[in-house]
């Protein structure tokens, strides 16, 4: 992690790295902020020069704070809030019925994958998977563009459809496409649900589109002078994500 408002994110939500540079100029003022290096079990903290600091950073300019945290333990789908024989209290909701999943439907760019965990965490989704071939969820890019997102959710990267469909019973499941769908506001948004986002130019796979219950699409004001034909994965998926937090969690018709 590079950055101090990622280390804040990653330890605000329990995580512990196992080390953690910091400029060496700013060492003590760094590490009160962070509350690492004090009493207990801290973990290794390092006051380094720019030099080193540029030799250890993935960016042309380094941060002032940079940590190493542990990968998280590959969950199974039976983790999935709301799946079958998970508890209902692991969903952030509260409520197994009320469970929305986001699958990232080979989605391969690291700043709309960063983007949509961004707005998976502000509206409220409760876990997000991607297909097999996704882009990284835990590479530098995706988590500096996630800006501490990827700490916020259930993560269950490369995983089939399939499979997060068969794990929550009664679930819809919709697919988010550029033209074809109902519109979003139109929409019949029911939970428990898996919103299936695909990559701007190729949309949503063969494979995703056999099980979509549902196609919903967002109209745009096409025709117009420097108009848009799509948006991007990451800011589509914000508004369909925006527009199921301001629906009641009605539960999905079994």
């Amino acid at each position: 992690m590079e950055g101090a408002d990622l280390v804040v994110a990653g330890l605000a939500a329990g995580h512990r790295p196992q080390v953690v540079f910091l400029r060496a100029e700013r060492a003590l003022e760094l590490s009160a902020r962070l509350g690492v290096g004090g009493e207990g079990v801290p973990p290794a903290v390092y006051p380094v020069a720019e030099r080193v600091a540029q030799k250890i950073s993935t960016l042309e300019t380094p941060p002032d704070v940079m940590a190493v945290f542990p990968l998280p333990e590959r969950r199974a789908l039976a983790a999935l809030p709301g799946a079958r024989g998970a508890p209902g209290g692991d969903a952030p909701s509260g409520e197994a019925g009320e469970a929305l999943v986001v699958y990232a439907d080979g989605i391969g760019d690291p700043g709309n994958m960063g983007t949509l965990l961004r707005a998976a965490v502000a509206f409220g989704a409760t876990a997000l998977a991607t297909a097999p071939g996704s882009v990284d969820l835990y590479g530098p890019k995706t988590v500096r563009a996630g800006v501490g997102a990827v700490f916020g959710l259930h993560l269950f990267p490369e995983v089939l459809l399939a499979d997060v469909a068969a794990a929550l019973p009664g679930a819809a499941v919709y697919g988010l496409t550029a033209h074809e769908g109902t519109p979003l506001a139109a929409a019949d948004l029911r939970r428990p649900a898996v919103l299936v986002v695909g990559a701007e130019r190729p949309g949503l796979s063969d494979e995703s589109l056999a099980l979509v219950t549902q196609l919903v699409t967002i109209p745009l004001a096409l025709g117009l002078p420097g108009g848009v034909e799509s948006l991007n994965a990451g800011v589509a998926a914000a508004i369909a994500l925006y527009e199921f937090s301001r629906r009641p969690a009605a539960p999905a018709k079994g």
